[in-house]
């Protein structure tokens, strides 16, 4: 009772009378309260900007001081309720909920000291919280819960208590360092592969080391959050240095790990092992094991507007696609562009789908014997990001009309295209992620000295086409839509049907 006398004096009725957050009752209004008009705006994506939302709110798109006020307030409201969730609702699992709740407490502990300093309602709030703290390892909250013990010990004299404190409160403060220095290590790693440096030998063998690194102290630390970034480091790396089988491996370790530890489990944590896994099986073409992959994974809760929504409906897309069940291709596509989020998704999302669809449309008629009507110009109008991006999809685009051209049977435009692909491949294509780029275009160009002749390529012992078929040899990046050796074959077919006019 006396902690709660305590609690009193702080949350007296004054303050009370001014606590600025949403509530329950916010939803109860009338449509006068401006807050609830720029909530629902939000949520129903008629607001996209300042001006759309000072339009829709006031009928006047100039942001104005009412405006910017409406718009500031709101955002403090909506910060501190984020104080307020129910934890059950927001997280699936103990783990979310202990941290959420432990990181609240240790909040408000931190403001309850600067109001009325180290008092006992200090030392209970502690006390509560403590033992959550330390069976899920939040090291970064035990050494701040240890530390108000200390305080509090020293301000009442309690030398015994103190003494005994002191020893958890080192532990704790070399192992939350430790902690931090081991996300700083994943950080310094990731980023290698995030800012579109060419992905080199040398450059795996420093993430390689970064990894063993990491992985001491992930024994060390035991705790669940860093060996999610262990996890998450090791397919990364894996997957940039192509070892597909191993990048399985580590995706039925972390499967397992989840299983074995269900307080681990998220579904972030679920949806970014599956898609690493799947892409493993894309790479390996392995597509019927993918497809029951994707099957068994269709309870997962994954929000429609998440971009983890769409890489996994283009993995799909593509399982389907190169195991040549065009219909399954057809169905994925439709359910992207009838996703309400699509169009608010990038640009380049966007320019993607397209990219994959005019895929798809070229390969329905290379099975089906169809007449190959499609608007190269309207097509490359639609794409204008991803054309102007010197590697990646962009490549896909340049091979997707040399395609058509070959199928219409116009050579002569694709020999007035070969030297522009000259000189691009000696410019954007020699880093380890474009190899296979660099070997289907180098078939392309050796395919035009012959003159595009059936025998000569249908006979031919180049070294570009054993390593293209060679399995796992290369990185297979996710602009090749259809496998190249795929690709070069069917451009041979054409060259078959190649005429003289």
């Amino acid at each position: 009772m006396d902690t709660l006398k305590e609690l009193l004096k702080i949350v007296n009725r004054k303050r009370l009378s001014k606590v600025d957050v949403f509530d329950k009752t916010f939803f109860n209004q009338n449509h006068t309260n401006l807050y609830l008009k720029l909530y629902e705006g939000l949520e129903k994506g008629i607001i996209t900007n300042d001006e759309t939302a000072a339009d829709y709110i006031y009928g006047n798109a100039d942001k104005d001081a009412k405006f910017r006020k409406l718009k500031s307030r709101f955002k403090v409201k909506m910060q501190k309720t984020v104080l307020l969730l129910d934890t059950d609702e927001v997280f699936i699992n103990p783990q979310s909920r202990a941290f959420y709740e432990c990181t609240l407490n240790n909040q408000i502990i931190e403001i309850i000291i600067k109001i009325s300093g180290t008092t006992k309602l200090v030392y209970e709030l502690v006390k509560e919280n403590y033992a959550k703290a330390e069976q899920f390892k939040f090291y970064d909250i035990l050494k701040n819960y240890s530390y108000y013990l200390l305080s509090y010990y020293a301000l009442s004299g309690n030398i015994k208590e103190f003494s005994k404190e002191q020893e958890l409160y080192l532990k704790y403060i070399e192992l939350a360092q430790k902690e931090q220095y081991a996300k700083f290590l994943y950080f310094k790693a990731s980023i290698q592969f995030e800012n579109q440096a060419p992905i080199t030998d040398a450059l795996l063998d420093d993430v390689f080391k970064i990894l063993n690194e990491f992985k001491l102290l992930k024994t060390e630390l035991r705790n669940t959050e860093i060996e999610f970034f262990y996890y998450y480091l090791s397919l990364e790396y894996l997957q940039k240095s192509n070892k597909i089988n191993e990048l399985i491996d580590i995706c039925n370790d972390a499967d397992n790990y989840m299983i074995m530890n269900p307080a681990s489990f998220t579904n972030t944590r679920k949806v970014i092992i599956l898609i690493y896994k799947l892409s493993a099986l894309l790479s390996a073409k392995k597509y019927e094991d993918g497809i029951q992959l994707i099957q068994n994974e269709a309870h997962l809760d994954l929000p429609e507007n998440n971009f983890n929504w769409f890489l996994l409906k283009e993995i799909q897309f593509k399982l389907y696609l190169q195991h040549h069940d065009i219909e399954q291709a057809t169905n994925v596509y439709d359910e992207v562009l009838q996703n309400k989020s699509f169009k608010r998704q990038s640009e380049r999302l966007i320019e993607r789908w397209k990219i994959l669809y005019a895929y798809l449309v070229f390969m329905d008629y290379y099975l089906n014997k169809g007449a190959y009507k499609f608007s190269l110009a309207k097509f490359l109008n639609e794409v204008p990001v991803n054309s102007k991006d010197k590697s990646g999809f962009n490549f896909a685009i340049r091979m997707l009309e040399v395609l058509f051209h070959a199928a219409k049977n116009d050579f002569n435009l694709i020999f007035a295209k070969m030297d522009a692909l000259r000189s691009y491949r000696s410019r954007y294509l020699n880093d380890n992620t474009y190899k296979r780029n660099h070997l289907l275009l180098s078939l392309m160009l050796k395919a035009e000295k012959s003159g595009f002749n059936y025998k000569d390529l249908k006979n031919a012992d180049w070294y570009e086409i054993a390593e293209l078929r060679k399995p796992n040899q290369y990185i297979i990046a996710e602009w090749e839509i259809i496998p190249y050796e795929v690709l070069w074959d069917i451009f041979v077919s054409f060259a078959q049907e190649k005429r003289t006019e």
